[in-house]
């Protein structure tokens, strides 16, 4: 019997320590997956535009389509430049930045969700153009292309600084539509105190006249006796 439960108990430890381990498992594999996801690196790809394949970068970011076109959208207005598009592409033209050095460039910008099913990732697309026709390459321009990816690398932050202010602002405006229904409440209730007042009068009015009343009833019922008197007599 002794035995027994000897040989229950290590099967139950040897047990748990899996369990555990397993856990640790995969603790560790889903922070392995979320540190190569958000330390993705740009990488270098082709596109198909005006029917010839471009050289372009693109990297992967957790934040949907429509927020990350936004925060583009939002950060070259401030900058000073206005969008076009152009097959597929959002293009700034005519773009200085700093973080590509001392040219000037058209840039062009393609969204996407990262798939169907995953709305709230996506990949954003990029290439350079000098003007025209001219677009940047890889095995020309390589010092540009990195200075590109490292640019393309950095933008998780501005959409995350971006997404935190939209956040910010939907938040105040919660905060806002709380407080007028708060208003309004606090309005419901003096007009609700009002109603009450005049119920309440209407109330000692009403008590009022029917103690009037009842005297009034006395006073009939005793001319009607007196009536029935005069009658028998």
């Amino acid at each position: 019997m002794v035995y027994i439960c000897f040989l229950k108990l290590i099967t139950s430890t040897i047990f748990y320590q899996k369990t555990e381990l397993m856990k640790k498992l995969f603790f560790l594999l889903a922070c392995c997956s979320i540190h190569s996801f958000l330390s993705a690196q740009s990488r270098s790809t082709k596109v198909d535009y005006q029917k010839e394949s471009r050289y372009a970068i693109e990297n992967d970011v957790p934040f949907p389509a429509k927020t990350v076109e936004d925060a583009i959208a939002d950060t070259f207005a401030k900058l000073g430049y206005k969008a076009t598009t152009s097959k597929g592409f959002t293009v700034y033209k005519g773009v200085s930045l700093p973080e590509l050095g001392s040219g000037t460039y058209d840039i062009y910008f393609m969204v996407d969700k990262k798939s169907k099913k995953d709305k709230e990732n996506s990949t954003v697309t990029m290439m350079l153009s000098k003007g025209f026709d001219a677009f940047v390459n890889e095995s020309v321009d390589e010092n540009v292309i990195q200075k590109s990816k490292t640019y393309l690398d950095s933008m998780r932050n501005m959409l995350a600084t971006y997404d935190l202010e939209q956040q910010i602002i939907a938040q105040e405006e919660e905060v806002k539509s709380a407080e007028k229904k708060n208003l309004n409440l606090v309005d419901d209730a003096k007009n609700l105190e009002k109603k009450k007042r005049k119920l309440d009068d209407d109330i000692a009015d009403n008590i009022k006249d029917q103690e009037k009343q009842v005297k009034e009833i006395e006073k009939q019922k005793q001319i009607l006796e007196v009536m029935k008197a005069k009658r028998k007599s």
